[in-house]
């Protein structure tokens, strides 16, 4: 689960460690992740393996570091993919600063990209997978409204949106055992 430190993500990894299910979360911040870590053993069956990697996922390394410990903590195998780490900013192009803008696509459209890479071998690899990527409504609609602009959000939502579609049909076609959902909050 990637953005496991807060949001949906702690929420995703609490919900999956309730059900027995072994979780590896990444986040920016060491501290929301030892909060959210807690969370999950409180109530995760005994035996559940909960770890935490620090990962800025719109660093490719950083995101094939993550598979690396994933890999070594919890073994080649991978069963459930969320790319869900996202972050807002870069509203205008026009008037916000590219690095902004930059950031905010590197995150939430390139930390889903990334996180494809790293991981689908490993769900490749299993005898059943799914991939689930968070968009946004704002992949529908690229807008807050009319007098607020959300330009990088919007795109890499839009991207997101897109490119799971097409991973929908790519893998039915060469790895039809893992499925793809898109969630569009």
């Amino acid at each position: 689960v990637t953005g496991g430190g807060t949001g949906m993500g702690r929420e995703l990894c609490t919900q999956l460690s309730s059900e027995g299910c072994h979780v590896a979360m990444c986040d920016v911040s060491a501290e929301n992740m030892a909060e959210t870590k807690s969370l999950c053993e409180a109530d995760a069956p005994s035996g559940t393996s909960i770890t935490t990697h620090l990962c800025d996922v719109s660093v490719e390394s950083e995101v094939n570091k993550f598979r690396e410990e994933v890999e070594a903590q919890h073994g080649p195998v991978v069963n459930l993919l969320f790319n869900n780490a996202g972050i807002g900013g870069g509203g205008s192009f026009l008037m916000d600063e590219r690095q902004d803008w930059e950031k905010t696509f590197g995150v939430c459209w390139y930390g889903v990209y990334y996180g494809c890479r790293a991981f689908v071998p490993m769900l490749v690899a299993s005898d059943e997978a799914h991939v689930i990527n968070t968009s946004s409504v704002n992949g529908f609609w690229a807008s807050l409204g009319p007098t607020v602009p959300h330009t990088a959000y919007s795109a890499a939502k839009f991207a997101v949106k897109g490119f799971s579609e097409a991973l929908i049909n790519d893998l039915r076609i060469d790895a039809p055992h893992v499925s793809v959902s898109v969630v569009m909050p």
